[in-house]
């Protein structure tokens, strides 16, 4: 096979707002306000949020975050949720990526009578921990933590939205040694059951694939001197550098790679994939460098180009890597409940249940609450920017 590169989000947009039509599916796009008589008084339907909103990885939890807003937002001015008398809110909680905070969000969202379920949390190290709190509470939850583990705790409320690390470490397994045809390569992770699990995973098909795993490394969350690792790394002249972490250690890495005189790219999963991690190892630095993604780009995702649209015309800035999979969650979440009814008992199966066309593309949960959707795309850093990597 062979690849060509793609400029990300190239596609002209519309500058249409989804007003629930994405959202609520067979929903009208008719957003008037209704007639005073036709008025339903309105129950107020919670749903908990919890992901990092401050520390090393907020970019993504705010920009999840504020998709969830969204739709929400256009739920409650649709035709569906109007007539059923139904007020969505949010109520959001700071994971700050860290899983004993995790846990303790998971206590407080539980502890909550009034929250039907969670989207959420972001860091497979915070949903690992947090799930059996929502377990023994009966609250559905839709998460993009990717770790396998996740869903194979055989709980009934876990639901994931995203493609898993055994599919995204096999694809990105793939792309290096046979399409990018790196046949020695050396591996980091950061200690975090995310980086150890797509590290493993990695690791598993390039090595049954026929290639050669150099070393294996770990770092620390919050490190920043890479000097002797890149050191190391560099008299054994591998032919790239696989990264399984946070962008924000990534990105020094990167960096320091470079100073290092270890001229290979670094490959990285998810995480990686944000303008952030260019910015902090330098565009110079990172240029080669590329990154796999759960799911495929926004403008070849279903209603990816409506969603970018009404997401800048909200919110004046563009949509981060998971954020359209946030939004698919809380509309998963407002379907749920008008086929069922606003309680976590309902809620639970109806989740599990629901086949979602959203802006994604279709959701459909699987027994363990794995989506049947497993895309996997990649990037490459070219001219400073993120520009796909299209496999043929």
């Amino acid at each position: 096979m062979g690849y060509r590169t793609r400029r990300a989000g190239a596609l002209a947009l519309a500058v249409v707002m989804l007003a629930g039509t994405a959202l609520v599916g067979c929903g009208s796009n008719n957003t008037e306000e209704p007639e005073a008589n036709a008025a339903v008084e309105g129950v107020e339907v919670k749903v908990g949020f919890a992901a990092p909103l401050t520390g090393d990885n907020a970019v993504y939890g705010q920009g999840m975050k504020r998709a969830v807003e969204l739709a929400f937002k256009e739920a409650n001015m649709s035709e569906e949720v109007l007539a059923a008398g139904y007020e969505f809110v949010l109520r959001a909680e700071d994971d700050q990526g860290d899983p004993k905070q995790a846990v303790n969000v998971a206590n407080l969202l539980a502890g909550d009578s009034d929250v039907i379920g969670v989207i959420g949390h972001f860091n497979s190290g915070c949903t690992i921990p947090a799930s059996p709190v929502y377990e023994e509470a009966g609250m559905a939850m839709v998460t993009v933590s990717s770790n396998p583990q996740i869903t194979a705790q055989g709980f009934d409320v876990v639901n994931r939205i995203v493609a898993r690390d055994d599919a995204q470490g096999s694809f990105a397994a793939g792309l290096v040694y046979e399409d990018l045809g790196y046949t020695r390569v050396a591996v980091i992770d950061d200690s975090t059951p995310y980086g150890q699990g797509l590290a493993d995973e990695f690791v598993k098909t390039f090595e049954a694939i026929g290639g050669e795993l150099v070393a294996r490394e770990a770092i620390q969350t919050r490190e920043v001197d890479f000097t002797a690792l890149v050191t190391r790394i560099r008299s054994l002249e591998p032919d790239a550098v696989y990264y399984a972490g946070a962008h924000t250690e990534g990105g020094l890495i990167s960096k320091q790679m470079t100073e290092g005189d270890l001229d290979v790219p670094l490959i990285g999963g998810d995480i990686i994939f944000s303008d952030e991690y260019i910015t902090i190892a330098g565009a110079a630095n990172a240029e080669g460098d590329m990154a796999t993604i759960l799911g495929l780009p926004l403008d070849q995702q279903a209603r990816g180009q409506d969603f970018r649209a009404a997401y800048e015309a909200e919110y004046g800035v563009g949509p981060e890597a998971y954020d359209s999979y946030a939004y698919d969650a809380a509309a998963i979440f407002v379907q749920a409940v008008l086929a069922s009814a606003p309680t976590r008992a309902d809620v639970v199966p109806a989740v599990r249940g629901i086949v979602y066309d959203g802006v994604t593309g279709t959701t459909q949960f699987d027994e363990n609450g794995d989506t049947l959707n497993q895309a996997i795309s990649a990037y490459r850093v070219t001219g400073g920017s993120w520009e796909q990597v299209v496999v043929e």
